[in-house]
């Protein structure tokens, strides 16, 4: 069995604060239920069953600590959520140490938020890239890094990078969560 360094993905800020919404209204139709007849009970149930079952469903995944990257002496590989939330057991992107220029945490919009996104650049780079690969990615991020990067949660770099340095000494792990500062020449 070889020696495997397997990373599980965090709660992050926008989990908790679906779940609150999720509590906020669940708890405001049981309310309402109350101060009303008793043929509305049956409704709040259902409302307040549906608004706190959607936002905990995430936490369930969490709580699962599902492994977002392994990390070993062949190289790295990232599991994708998938549309239930969970993480494949299929790796979307698997790459070997030699041909990784770098492990990169970097930042998506999507939505109305932005999410962290864990990725792994390669020395060379496909030429082609997918349709849509570039939906809501910063101009600074290439799209070879973009289309192999996983989401993750905000406050795991340290864990992703000590996980690096104990299976290579060249790990590079960058933080290009803010785009770089571009200083203009002023003659």
């Amino acid at each position: 069995m070889p020696d495997v360094e397997q990373v599980v993905d965090r709660p992050q800020w926008c989990d908790a604060a679906r779940t609150a919404a999720g509590a906020g209204i669940a708890a405001g139709a049981v309310a309402a239920a109350a101060g009303s007849t008793s043929n509305s009970w049956p409704l709040a149930l259902i409302a307040a069953a549906a608004a706190a079952g959607w936002p905990l469903s995430r936490w369930r995944s969490i709580w699962k600590r599902q492994v977002v990257a392994e990390f070993d002496r062949g190289g790295v590989r990232l599991y994708p959520e998938t549309s239930q939330r969970n993480r494949s057991l299929t790796p979307a992107a698997e790459l070997p140490w030699t041909e990784i220029r770098g492990i990169y945490f970097w930042r998506k919009r999507t939505g109305l938020y932005w999410t962290t996104m864990l990725g792994i650049e390669p020395v060379h780079a496909d030429p082609r890239s997918p349709a849509g690969a570039r939906d809501g990615v910063p101009p600074h991020v290439p799209t070879a890094l973009a289309v192999r990067s996983v989401p993750f949660s905000a406050s795991g770099r340290a864990r992703v990078e000590a996980a690096a340095k104990r299976f290579t000494a060249r790990a590079r792990v960058v933080d290009a969560r803010k785009a770089p500062v571009q200083r203009r020449k002023v003659y």
